[in-house]
């Protein structure tokens, strides 16, 4: 693990000004913690034991300024009863752990309280409550600006959550837009900001029609790469990323939810050529990919720059684990036969 480690650095951003503190965010995706119903039990630790010793040494090795989770903590948050979605959480938290000087900011997946049609009643709240979160926060850290969003609150429709969610988004495009320029200021409604464009923190990617674009090489395989999209199931609508691009105007969009990689180019000739990139990270676990991986952003007010990094391979793994069970059996046989 630290050998492979070892091999990712920090990405360097083209701001050279020296006063500019850059800022080192560690972003991973889909740790989809087995629950009480679905997995062996053995699977389950040894999954969740790879993950800690990968995060561990990642926190250790790379010391990262904050880290993001970008949705799916859990397989089975949407089924599990409070007492459950507790132990659920305090061993997220300990397989998860970070140093106190360093935040950790998590967004809602659909494995965490369902799909928007299958929100069980208290499941939002107590994600919110239990992981200090909400269906949209924006946040500025070093003068860059993060918007999280729960993508289950974009289904469009006139429900409490989306109805909220809309608002919350309005009211940071009010925010952005006073601090870009004083004539969209009223009064002291918005707290000054030093502006610059913010970055989208998402499970669901942007509409898309499918991930056939996507030629990272841990996008999906084919034939599965061309299979079509259900909009507001595999990514958001065409209408809601469409309010969420021209409301917020990101310099760059993250998310998970597929478990393979993707960086796509927008561009959106109606909002003043608006252009940005979006990637998706591939899921954090074994049991999604036999090659995990995890992002590494270092970002600036006016840049970033982004390195993708890999975990061991699951057949490396494997091998080693048997090269060294054989090695073990060798030196206790012959501890044996020199003691006769």
């Amino acid at each position: 693990m630290r050998r492979v480690t070892k091999n990712c650095n920090w990405p360097v951003t083209n701001d050279t000004h020296k006063s500019i503190q850059s800022l080192k965010a560690l972003m991973i995706s889909d740790t989809h913690l087995l629950g009480p119903r679905r997995g062996h039990w053995l699977d389950k630790m040894r999954r969740e034991w790879q993950m800690h010793q990968a995060f561990q040494t990642i926190m250790m090795m790379l010391s990262p300024d904050v880290v993001f989770v970008l949705g799916d903590l859990f397989d089975e948050g949407e089924w599990t009863n409070n007492k459950e979605f507790q132990e659920y959480v305090e061993r997220f938290y300990r397989l998860f752990m970070v140093p106190p000087h360093v935040k950790m900011y998590v967004v809602a997946g659909n494995h965490d309280i369902g799909f928007h049609n299958y929100i069980r009643k208290g499941a939002i709240q107590r994600f919110y409550k239990l992981l200090n979160t909400s269906s949209v926060e924006f946040v500025t850290l070093k003068d860059i600006h993060f918007v999280l969003l729960n993508s289950m609150a974009m289904e469009g429709d006139s429900c409490q959550l989306c109805s909220e969610a809309r608002n919350d988004i309005q009211h940071i495009s009010g925010r952005l837009k006073c601090s870009e320029d004083p004539k969209y200021c009223f009064g002291n409604k918005f707290k000054s900001l030093n502006y610059s464009r913010p970055i989208l923190l998402q499970h669901f990617p942007l509409y898309r029609k499918s991930d056939s674009m996507c030629t990272e090489p841990d996008s999906p395989p084919l034939p599965e790469r061309d299979k079509p999209f259900r909009l507001k199931i595999d990514a958001l609508s065409k209408e809601a990323s469409e309010f969420l691009v021209s409301k917020i105007k990101p310099r760059a969009v993250f998310g998970g939810h597929t478990h393979h990689g993707c960086l796509l180019h927008h561009k959106y000739e109606n909002l003043g050529q608006l252009e940005f990139k979006e990637y998706s990270i591939p899921s954090f676990s074994w049991r999604n990919r036999p090659d995990p991986k995890y992002m590494l952003v270092t970002l600036t007010p006016n840049d970033y720059n982004v390195q993708k990094c890999g975990l061991p391979q699951e057949a490396t793994i494997v091998i080693t684990a048997i090269s060294m069970l054989l090695i073990l059996a060798c030196f206790i046989a012959k501890r044996k036969y020199i003691g006769r």
